[in-house]
């Protein structure tokens, strides 16, 4: 639940039979007790800690249950940002409950068992919705496979993969994991750390990231690792790795993979991180891949 215990009891009409009043017995009464929820909404996490205290104000002088809800999207697991604590002290004080969710948070808490089915697909829209508009965090379930042979021995060895900084077939979606291709199967997978372009020895630029490290941390490790492969063209996209785990995730068919890369959604392997992938992929076929995440 997004609100917790306190707040399950409060929505929902109550019908009790001859309750005694002081003047009278009814035979039927029909309650709800009052609630007010505001909810401030972000395409990110840029909240406005003067917007929140302000919706504060507001709800303290509305009667019963009183939430403030932030919901946006964190690049991060948990729904963090640097005003919140001292927004949930304010709350406290005025008695409002305070939670900041993400889009994903919420989607899973409507998707409830028992909804009739005009919800249900009301729900499903939604998700569609939040998906189609990158408000939910599908990039923490695609693998990217990308063509390595020419720098198969450089990835590994320096734990970075570079290509040209520029659209079209080097335009990488968001994606958690990188796999190595050559041959005709997957030998490595890692986490993508970051993405970062080099546009010349001293401009560099986070595209994304997927670590809680500094942006100036991880924009120094690309540039070291980059230095290191002794390559030195400009402008370059250096995705920054982890370790790499030994895997054998292999292309069956005829030919080889269409174009520099390849996206697998491997949400439902259900991984716990690069190497626990690495190991679920290990002797299957691309051909396979479908039967193997509904099992």
């Amino acid at each position: 639940m997004l609100l917790g215990e306190n707040f399950s009891g409060t929505v929902g009409v109550q019908f009790t039979q001859q309750r005694r009043g002081k003047e009278s017995v009814p035979d039927g009464e029909i309650t709800q007790e009052p609630f007010s929820i505001f909810i401030e909404t972000k395409l990110g996490s840029n909240f406005d800690k003067v917007q929140l205290i302000g919706h504060l104000e507001t709800l303290k002088q509305k009667q019963g249950q009183r939430v403030l809800l932030a919901l946006g999207n964190f690049e991060q697991d948990s729904a963090y940002h640097p005003d919140f604590p001292e927004i949930e002290g304010v709350a406290k004080s005025n008695d409002v409950s305070f939670a900041a969710v993400s889009f994903e948070q919420f989607l899973q808490a409507i998707q409830l068992p028992y909804l009739p089915k005009t919800l249900v697909d009301a729900v499903s829209d939604l998700g569609e919705y939040l998906d189609e508009n990158a408000l939910l965090p599908s990039w923490k379930y695609r693998l990217d496979i990308v063509n390595c042979k020419m720098s198969f021995d450089s990835v590994l060895r320096y734990k970075i993969y570079t290509c040209p900084a520029q659209g079209g077939p080097y335009n990488h979606r968001r994606s958690l994991y990188f796999g190595t291709y050559r041959n005709k199967r997957v030998e490595q997978i890692a986490q993508i750390e970051a993405v970062v372009d080099l546009e010349s020895e001293g401009e560099a630029t986070l595209i994304w990231k997927n670590d809680n490290r500094s942006e100036v941390e991880l924009v120094r490790i690309a540039v070291e690792r980059r230095q290191q492969t002794g390559d030195s063209w400009y402008p370059v996209r250096a995705f920054v790795l982890s370790d790499l785990f030994t895997t054998d995730f292999i292309k069956a068919s005829s030919g080889g993979m269409q174009g520099n890369k390849q996206y697998f959604d491997i949400g439902k392997l259900k991984v716990a991180n690069a190497e626990d992938l690495a190991a679920k992929l290990r002797g299957k076929t691309w051909e396979n891949y479908e039967s193997l995440i509904i099992s």
